[in-house]
């Protein structure tokens, strides 16, 4: 039997199952999120960068006055963006999130990404570069990060985008309140084995983005981020396996998806501003992959992932350098990719 909850290490439940917002227009996410609710999630992704916690927050407030939910009956996560990593600059960040939201706390705040920029949300310079901080370490931010548990702030910190040797290290300077959760990448062409099980010896529960595949990613029908689409055969929800699954069990390839993961034992955020798809994608809990089909998902893990973000790789704390191509030049930025609703 799969729990619809997990217990983080500081005590407290945590969904399984999460709406996200990343690439959510902002006129499409306040119905969405009222949707995601009334449907049974009680876990909602966000981070300011995504520019839609304002309107986050004034779905929140309708759906607690309406009494639709309370507000310890959710949990809700955002992140800390790389402008803010600097020590002086941090406690602002979620402040600033958290009067988006019209909440007096999180329940869990990530660092977005390991790697630090200037002080503007997406910096480049007049070669149209992006600026690093080079001088700024997730280490020092840490610090900070713990003391806003202490102030209440938020309930529990965490990590996004880090890889094994970052994690540790934060590991091996951690006070008091240890990471409770990484956000990163995870489908079915990248299980990450190794890092789920690292994660889970060091009690860290591990919570997978795009974890249908991202079918949407904005780069996909204008280029990789890296050096073109990436040939990888069918995308996720359309691959014929997977979809003779889901009619075998009257369910859509989403929910197939979504179960692997579930029964992989990991957490996970599936974003969708459809409100029939996102009311579908939570029914989840009345059916179970039988032992060949969970074998059948270890066939597709290729290893592949779609957020590289090969632009920022000239910062030391970027995560993902081996998965570079060995001749990668480093790239500007394309102006589509961070377009802001």
């Amino acid at each position: 039997m799969v729990e619809e909850f997990i217990t983080l290490r500081n005590g407290a439940k945590m969904p399984r199952v999460g709406l996200g917002t990343w690439k959510a227009p902002a006129e499409m996410t306040k119905a969405a999120i009222k949707c995601a609710v009334k449907s049974g999630y009680r876990l909602i992704d966000t981070a300011n960068d995504y520019a839609n916690e304002h309107v986050i927050g004034e779905a929140l407030a309708e759906l607690f006055a309406e009494g639709v939910v309370k507000r310890e009956e959710l949990f809700i996560q955002c992140k800390l963006w790389n402008t803010n990593h600097r020590k002086e600059h941090v406690k602002q960040d979620l402040l600033d999130t958290l009067a988006d939201l019209k909440i007096e706390y999180v329940d869990s705040f990530v660092i977005h990404w390991p790697q630090a920029s200037e002080k503007t949300m997406f910096p480049v310079d007049n070669n149209g570069y992006f600026c690093s901080d080079k001088e700024s370490h997730y280490v020092e931010t840490w610090e900070v990060m713990e003391e806003l548990v202490d102030e209440g702030l938020t309930k529990s910190i965490g990590l996004s985008n880090f890889n094994r040797r970052q994690i540790e290290e934060i590991l091996s300077v951690t006070k008091k309140h240890f990471p409770c959760v990484l956000q990163n990448e995870s489908h079915p062409y990248l299980h990450e084995l190794d890092l789920r099980n690292f994660c889970a010896i060091n009690k860290i529960a591990f919570q997978a983005y795009s974890a249908l595949g991202s079918a949407d990613r904005p780069w996909r029908k204008f280029g990789s981020i890296t050096s073109g689409a990436p040939k990888i055969g069918h995308e996720i929800l359309e691959h014929p396996d997977i979809l003779k699954i889901a009619e075998k069990y009257g369910k859509s390839a989403a929910n197939v998806v979504i179960r692997w993961h579930l029964q992989k034992g990991g957490t996970l955020v599936a974003k969708s501003t459809n409100p029939g798809r996102i009311e579908a994608n939570y029914k989840v809990w009345d059916f179970e992959l039988t032992a060949d089909e969970m074998s059948f998902f270890d066939k597709l893990n290729v290893g592949w992932r779609h957020l590289i973000w090969a632009e920022t790789s000239d910062h030391p704390d970027y995560p993902f350098k081996d998965e570079l191509p060995h001749n990668y030049v480093l790239g500007k930025p394309d102006k589509k990719l961070f377009e802001r609703s």
